[in-house]
């Protein structure tokens, strides 16, 4: 029988963007998720900081809510208290929770909470700069690998050799294992990033920015999408 669990990255499989919706006007909102709808993009990025893990402040845990259940909620925490915010945005109908491999202050006990959870993926997300072999103790855990093109804390970016050179290395050493888990590139996302990192074959990218500061999001959306799609 299929698991939720299992249907979920079946579905997830066929997106190749989340979108940080947050990024959006939010006076479009209704417009945009319309549509995105319409192009069968259901994946939607939230970042949620507290300006502990690193200088950024964004919205809270409520924000998820807002948004229809027939959106996949990709949540993003780069926060002090994992724990306690991984369970309001459970709370609040997330569908993803990743989290930072750098903040270890309660990584082992979030990670076992999200494990024993029916309907939620648990990712891990790394800064282009630590050092890989920190996932490798928690993969066993994790459904979803998020690797960041910028350091969060700092703002400092890395080339795409570099993150050519993580994917690489990740994908090597799952091996075998390499369908049982997903993984996505996050930060400053371009189009032309986008595609460089499509032949890596990852899940997906993340975008909001690029996404939104054209003049028409809807034809923006049909591009990246075609692009991305083949």
């Amino acid at each position: 029988m299929t698991t939720e669990k299992e249907r979920l990255i079946s579905a997830l499989k066929l997106q190749p963007i989340s979108v940080g919706i947050l990024a959006s006007d939010w006076l479009e909102f209704s417009k945009n998720l319309n549509v995105l709808s319409q192009n069968q993009l259901k994946l939607l990025h939230f970042d949620i900081a507290d300006g502990q893990f690193s200088p950024f402040f964004t919205v809270g845990s409520m924000a998820i809510q807002q948004f229809p259940k027939t959106f996949i909620k990709d949540v993003h925490l780069m926060v002090k208290d994992q724990f306690s915010i991984t369970q309001k945005c459970v709370t609040a109908g997330a569908d993803i929770i990743t989290l930072q491999i750098e903040n270890t202050i309660d990584l082992e006990e979030t990670l076992r909470w999200l494990k024993i959870q029916k309907t939620i993926l648990c990712g891990l997300a790394i800064c282009p700069n630590t050092p890989l072999e920190s996932l490798y103790p928690h993969l066993p855990n994790a459904d979803l690998i998020q690797i960041l093109t910028l350091d969060p804390r700092t703002g400092e970016k890395a080339n795409l050799d570099k993150i050519a050179a993580l994917l690489i290395q990740l994908f090597t050493h799952l091996n075998d294992s390499r369908q049982e888990k997903l993984v996505s590139v996050d930060g400053a996302m371009t189009l032309e990033l986008a595609l460089y990192l499509k032949k890596y074959e990852i899940n997906w990218v993340v975008s909001g920015s690029a996404l939104f500061s054209s003049d028409s999001f809807e034809n923006t959306v049909i591009e990246w999408k075609k692009m991305l799609s083949h």
